[in-house]
This record gives C-alpha cells, sequence and structure tokens, in this order.
C-alpha cells in the first residue's frame, strides 16, 4: 500500500513533567492559510523520539505566528511493513504551500518486517510521539492540539490509536484516506493485504483470533466520546475496497453530525484529488478543534 497519510491534531494535557498549558489560541485563530499571507517554516530533519532507527520525524514550524500552533501529524502507509515518511513529502510541501498556520509533523513509526512489531507496538509509537511533542510543547512554541491524519495503512493506524488511547483529551480530530477499518472482512483479507494483516496482528484469522481482529479493527472500537472523524474513501479502490467505507460511514452517521465521510467513485488507492481533500480536512479542522 503507497502513498499514505496520516493527520493528527490532538488536545494534550499535562503528564507528570511539566507542561505550557497556558490558553492554547484564540477561538478566532484559524489554521488555514491566507495567500496574501506568506509564512517561512523552520525545518528540522529525523528528530528522535525513541532508540529504534525507525522512531523519527521531520517537523515544519511556522515562524512569526502571534498564537501558538496546533499540530498536523501525518502517517505514512504501506501495509504497515513498509514505506517511509519521505512517501508523503509531497502532502508536507501541499500544506506549506497552502500557508497552513500549523506545525507539521512527518512522522515513521516502527514497521511489522521487524521482528515482534504488530499494531501495538505501532500504536505505541503514536503515543510515544504525541507525548514528547507534549512535553515539548513550550519550546516549540506549539499548543497542545493535534490533527492526526493518514493514508491507507497510516489512516488505520490513526484512527485505531485515536479511538483506543488511555488519554481520552489526547487526539480531537482524526483523518484517513484509504484506510482499512474492518479487519475481519473477507473482502480486505485478500492477496498481499491478507499477508500484512496476518503480521499486523500477529496471528491469522479464524473463529479463535476473531475477537483480535476486532480489537485491531478502528470500526468496532469507535464510541460516541471518540475524536471527531472525517474519512475518504474512492469506489476504484481495488486494495481497500469500498465496503470497508460503507462500514465505516454508517458508524459515522450513528455517532453524531461531528463526523464527516466523503466517497469518490472514480478515484483508485492512489489518490488523485490531494489538494482538493487537504482543503476539506483543514476547514473540518478548524471547526472541532
Amino acid at each position: 500500500m503507497k502513498n499514505y497519510f496520516i493527520i493528527g491534531l490532538m488536545l494534550l494535557l499535562s503528564s507528570c513533567d511539566r507542561v505550557d498549558v497556558v490558553p492554547l489560541f484564540n477561538k478566532n485563530y484559524s489554521i488555514q492559510g491566507e495567500e496574501e499571507i506568506d509564512i517561512e517554516y523552520e525545518v528540522r530533519k529525523n528528530e528522535k523520539y525513541g532508540d529504534n532507527e525507525l522512531q523519527n520525524y521531520d517537523i515544519y514550524l511556522p515562524k512569526n505566528q502571534p498564537d501558538k500552533v496546533p499540530v498536523v501529524v501525518l502517517l505514512h502507509g504501506g501495509g504497515w511493513s513498509e514505506g517511509d515518511k519521505g512517501f508523503i513529502n509531497p502532502i508536507v510541501e501541499t500544506l506549506r504551500q497552502k500557508r497552513t498556520k500549523c506545525a507539521i509533523v512527518n512522522t515513521n513509526y516502527r514497521l511489522t518486517f521487524q521482528q515482534g512489531i504488530t499494531y501495538r507496538e505501532q500504536l505505541a509509537d503514536i503515543d510515544s510521539l504525541l507525548k514528547k511533542l507534549q512535553k515539548d510543547a513550550k519550546s516549540l512554541n506549539i499548543a497542545p492540539k493535534f490533527f492526526l491524519l493518514g493514508i491507507s495503512a497510516g489512516g488505520h493506524l490513526a484512527m485505531l490509536y485515536s479511538y483506543t488511547s488511555d488519554d481520552k483529551n489526547l487526539v480531537e480530530v482524526v483523518g484517513g484516506i484509504a484506510s482499512p477499518a474492518d479487519l475481519t472482512s473477507e473482502q480486505i483479507r485478500q492477496g498481499r493485504m491478507n499477508s500484512d494483516i496476518i503480521k499486523l496482528v500477529g496471528k491469522p484469522f479464524s473463529n479463535e483470533t476473531i475477537g483480535e481482529y476486532r480489537s485491531a479493527s478502528p470500526l468496532f472500537q469507535m464510541k460516541k466520546t471518540s475524536p471527531a472523524t472525517i474519512l475518504f474513501y474512492g469506489g476504484s479502490d481495488t486494495i481497500v475496497p469500498p465496503e470497508q467505507g460503507e462500514k465505516m460511514q454508517k458508524k459515522l452517521e450513528e455517532l453524531g453530525d461531528k463526523h464527516k465521510y466523503y466517497f469518490y467513485p472514480e478515484l483508485y488507492h492512489e489518490w488523485g484529488k490531494l489538494p482538493e481533500t487537504l482543503d476539506i480536512m483543514l476547514e473540518f479542522a478548524d471547526k472541532h478543534l
């Protein structure tokens, strides 16, 4: 699964370490850019949040902003077993071109080709990253507010983390593009995807393991208290079948109007409407932060 995307904006409260919890930013503050105002970004590459070689991220900090800015966190795809943050540098550049008034974090995470890595370890990586950003909020001049956004496998992890995190105040908005949602579905467990999912869960699918597959599926973990969610699916996607989106659409409608679902019949897994999709997502994030 290639070219994936995750965006995460999160409200982070203090941990045992002291965290800057001054007012986040004026309610009238918008993360969406203005054409007449240019924004420069300080770029820091390959920052570490753990000891593993894949536990690193790039961060783009907008300069000269009157308020502390929230954070967009991007999660790449690659079937949970491969891929790199470099795959979604075009998303970073699109956000910068749009003059987005957010810090942008483009992160790697441990992959299932490594021994002992399942979705649990990948969720732990997201948690470690966000807690580090929370701890460093004052020095980075960011607001402890995060919008978590991912494509395909990255979107799956973004949703699953947001719906299962022990810190209910951590993620406020989550977005996904062409993201697996129900790993118990036979339609998605086909070909290469089936072997990727087996590595992700750590066990083949069976009557005995169906509970573990449900635990790894955002569809079964989402609740009324879950963060505002915005999802995009394509009708011509042969990797993540449209039925994954249809199931999430039904779930989102059951849980209320703070969630949005978009369906494009003509789009394949390689998403072809990125600038338009990011515009919709940023508008949604502004509303729900």
